[in-house]
């Protein structure tokens, strides 16, 4: 009697703990599509407004660093070979990107300007 009271609380317990790790992997999966939703855009923006020849982007991961800093990782014009990784430091993303050299080499300007820059000069413009 005791050994079957202890096999159905086993089971039990195995149950609740794996509905657990599932609802944590599904809240964090939420976490980083409602991230990348904020974020996206304003990558495509950065890219498109300082860089030619970027017609679209294909995210493919939202990650974390050891360091607890998030990335966006994906390609341009999807062209595996034009991989790209978008580092956010603060609040949004602003201007941290890793792109390959031929990326590079379509820069408009010598300097880079920041997404928040970006959108002051838009704001002004009528």
């Amino acid at each position: 009697m005791k050994k079957r009271a202890f096999l159905i609380l086993f089971f039990i317990l195995i149950i609740v703990f794996s509905g657990a790790l599932f609802w944590k992997k599904h809240q964090e999966n939420v976490e980083k599509e409602a991230f990348l939703k904020e974020e996206a855009p304003r990558i495509e923006q950065f890219l498109k407004y300082n860089y030619n020849n970027i017609n679209k982007l294909s995210f493919t991961h939202v990650k974390v660093s050891p360091m607890g800093i998030p990335y966006i990782e994906g390609f341009i014009n999807n062209d595996e070979n034009l991989f790209f990784s978008a580092t956010i430091y603060y609040e949004h993303f602003e201007n941290s990107i890793s792109i390959p050299e031929d990326v590079s080499n379509w820069r408009k300007n010598e300097i880079n300007k920041t997404v928040s820059e970006i959108q002051q000069e838009e704001n002004k413009t009528p």
